[in-house]
């Protein structure tokens, strides 16, 4: 009888451990990706930007990290939410952070970047497979 009952106790640790590896496998092996306008108000011209989650670009003076990006279900209103940091790299001078909050893509303008030259806005978060 107490056989029994260590084998079930051995198949339910076994079930656990291959939900807890599986999760960790899937995680490291998806990516939000993140899909930034941008707008140079001086020469005119708008640019899309593909950036992943926590990793750094430039655009122009500007440097622009991503820390995490949503995106609603499919049963909601369309909506893509991403946590964006972004600083001002002034020659000579100290990188000066400008802009750290959400942006939604359906009212850019509720949070919008103050800055002179550039607008930068969230249109879409997707998800893509990285090969390591």
């Amino acid at each position: 009888m107490k056989h029994g009952i260590q084998i079930k106790k051995n198949k339910n640790f076994f079930i656990f451990f291959f939900i807890f590896f599986v999760t960790i496998f899937y995680s490291n092996s998806l990516s939000s990706l993140t899909v930034l306008g941008a707008l140079n108000k001086v020469s005119g011209k708008i640019s899309k930007i593909k950036i992943e989650n926590n990793e750094e670009i430039n655009f122009g003076t500007l440097k622009i990290v991503v820390k995490t990006c949503n995106k609603s279900p499919p049963e909601d209103p369309p909506e893509n939410s991403a946590f964006i940091k972004i600083w001002d790299k002034k020659f000579e001078k100290e990188e000066e952070n400008i802009f750290s909050g959400w942006m939604f893509s359906s009212s850019p303008s509720i949070s919008a970047v103050d800055h002179a030259v550039y607008d930068v806005w969230v249109i879409e978060c997707m998800i893509s497979y990285i090969d390591d």
